[in-house]
């Protein structure tokens, strides 16, 4: 568990912990599975050492990076408390912690949890620990502002905004917005005029530490959307004079020449708009949107009252149409995953697909035609998720081949354990352990029944034995000799030595027992260890516990593994199905588009076809 960090604690500013410091290498290298799978083991492994709950911080930005809202929303929920307090936190840890749940709650849409939990924060402590994090707080903190509905949100946005620099990234995107916002109520003058400044900020700011391209691709956004609010209100003069000023190789130059044309013509100089389409024309046209070029390209031709060549402009046209749709056909009937994948280019390196902060695959089309489907996010999403169950199933199937080498190794010790088994049992057969055990039980018996019939002769030790031995022996020399005065002699001396040596052996019973009782009881002991190390070994032989332990959890790892390849495979499939769908949708609704100009293209051309049948008819009656 992670120990909370105190208030006056100091953050370090080095990885104190390697896990940890693992964790952000994967992190920074935009590796959020991978850091996050770092975490999840180090909460195993017993927690982070040394940097109290920012390790809690760092897992719910990268799960609201992979798109895991709930999933943050509940680890943000837990780290707060259940009073939301988070008494246990330091200030900037709660702090960060407040603005996460609620750009949480933002982007499941919950915009009240949102607001409530992002006014929570305190902007003095987030704007010194984390200054990218203040301004991202602003910009979501005036965005609900902006959707708001309440009294003062019109004061309170223009305080928020006076918080960040003008030429801000997200003070510009507030613009934009704002733009956007006085449009959707009808406020066409506010949003003209939030628009115009938005354009001439970016404009005058040179120097910034944002990236260049999204300044850049903001700008034409904004030029983009006010030409087109000049074209709705018939200001075709304004219109052409903002997109004149457009790169012919920006972002949204195909759009503004488009609408340069539309422009032109309502101004009524229907050469520049031919010019415009001219240049459009020569270029690829693989959004759906841009398949209007060819039917507006004739329709122009015809407003220069040019029938000759709109007539085949318009027979161009409706080829061009009727050759798409076949195209399309084509596609939807043989639409599968890989062939869908062939038509993308997706950025690797050596470990795989890369992918941006939010989780999503970089992929480039390399069929134009489905360019519009893939900038779409639904698409996106499902292509990242997509993407994440075939490096899980990879994982998964990395996982379940090392089970194989897990099996081998099982195998390989149960072979070497049955040759230490064999080995062993030689060398308890070598002991003659049987033998030694009747031996100790016959000297056992032998004892106690000497102890009962306190015979005192078998406790005799060495030295008597010997003597008891010579003693024997002369009693037999003397009872082969003849009867005579030295005979009688020495027969006596011989009593008196067998007298003395009874009463020698009877006075040293006590003694010659309690040695021999100690020596069995010695021998005793040894042998009640030697049968404990014989049983210990014994047991040891018979018992497999830790490879039947091991070959238990790898049985048990293998079918949890199994369990979730097969929901895998399941979400898999799914996510296969809805990615096709969201692809033949899209084709249904090109088709749609271009049957629509196909048949406004065929009777325009039937139209045309008339009025020069007619004009040439005419022509030759007035030659009669």
């Amino acid at each position: 568990m992670i120990a909370p960090a105190q208030a006056d604690e100091p953050q370090p500013e080095r990885a104190q912990d390697l896990r940890y410091g693992w964790v952000l290498y994967e992190y920074h290298q935009g590796n959020a599975f991978e850091a996050l799978t770092q975490l999840a083991v180090a909460r195993e492994q017993g927690g982070i050492d040394g940097h109290g709950d920012h390790p809690a911080l760092v897992e719910g930005g990268l799960m609201l990076s992979w798109g895991m809202t709930r999933e943050a929303s509940r680890l943000f929920t837990e780290l707060l408390g259940a009073d939301g307090a988070g008494s246990t936190l330091s200030p900037d840890v709660r702090n960060q912690a407040w603005f996460y749940l609620g750009k949480v709650f933002y982007l499941q849409g919950d915009h009240g949890l949102a607001s409530e939990n992002l006014e929570r924060v305190d902007g003095d402590i987030l704007a010194e620990a984390n200054h990218d994090l203040f301004r991202e707080w602003i910009y979501l903190r005036a965005r609900l502002a902006m959707m708001s509905s309440r009294f003062g949100e019109e004061s309170e946005l223009a305080s928020l905004q006076a918080q960040l620099e003008d030429t801000d990234i997200w003070s510009l995107y507030l613009r934009y917005n704002s733009a956007v916002s006085a449009l959707a109520a009808g406020d066409a003058v506010a949003a003209e005029a939030e628009l115009q400044a938005l354009i001439a900020i970016i404009d005058q700011s040179t120097d910034s530490a944002e990236s260049e391209t999204e300044r850049e691709g903001l700008l034409g956004r904004a030029r983009l959307s006010l030409a087109r609010l000049y074209l709705r209100d018939n200001q075709f003069d304004a219109a052409l004079e903002v997109l004149g000023g457009m790169p012919l190789n920006g972002v949204f130059a195909d759009q503004a020449l488009f609408d340069y044309a539309v422009a032109a013509v309502g101004q009524g100089r229907p050469e520049r708009a031919l010019d415009a389409l001219d240049t459009l024309s020569n270029r690829d046209l693989f959004l759906p949107w841009r398949q209007q070029v060819p039917f507006a390209r004739a329709y122009v031709l015809e407003q220069m009252n040019r029938p000759q060549r709109a007539l085949p402009a318009f027979k161009q046209a409706a080829d061009h149409y009727q050759t798409r749709i076949e195209e399309l056909d084509n596609i939807r009937n043989r639409l599968s995953e890989e062939n869908l994948m062939a038509q993308l280019d997706f950025s690797r390196d050596s470990d795989g697909i890369l992918t941006d902060s939010y989780g999503r695959p970089r992929v480039h089309p390399v069929d134009f035609g489905i360019a519009e489907v893939l900038a779409s996010e639904t698409f996106q999403q499902a292509l990242a998720e997509l993407n994440e169950l075939y490096r899980m199933q990879s994982f998964i199937a990395e996982r379940q081949s090392r089970f194989e080498s897990f099996r081998i190794m099982l195998e390989t010790r149960e072979q070497q354990r049955q040759v230490r088994i064999t080995q062993t049992r030689r060398a308890l057969e070598n002991q003659q352990a049987d033998q030694w055990q009747k031996l100790h039980q016959e000297f056992s018996e032998k004892i106690s029944t000497a102890l009962t019939e306190e015979d005192a002769g078998f406790f005799l030790t060495s030295r008597q034995k010997a003597l008891r031995d010579k003693l024997d022996e002369a009693e037999e020399t003397l009872a082969g000799l003849p009867d005579d005065a030295t005979t009688a002699s020495q027969r006596a001396t011989y009593q008196r030595m067998r007298a003395y040596f009874d009463w020698w052996i009877a006075d040293d019973y006590g003694v010659n027992r309690w040695a021999a009782q100690k020596r069995l009881r010695e021998l005793d002991r040894e042998m009640e260890r030697f049968q404990a190390q014989r049983q210990r070994v014994e047991t040891l032989i018979a018992d497999d516990t830790r490879n039947a332990e091991l070959a238990r959890r790898i049985v048990a790892s293998e079918r949890e593994l199994a369990t979730l390849g097969e929901e895998v495979s399941e979400a898999l499939g799914n996510a296969r199905q809805a990615l096709l769908s969201q692809v033949d949708s899209m084709l249904v609704a090109q088709q749609e588009e271009l049957n629509g100009y196909l048949l406004a293209s065929r009777h325009a051309q039937a139209r045309l076809a008339d009025q020069l049948f007619r004009a040439s008819q005419n022509a030759g009656a007035g030659d009669e």
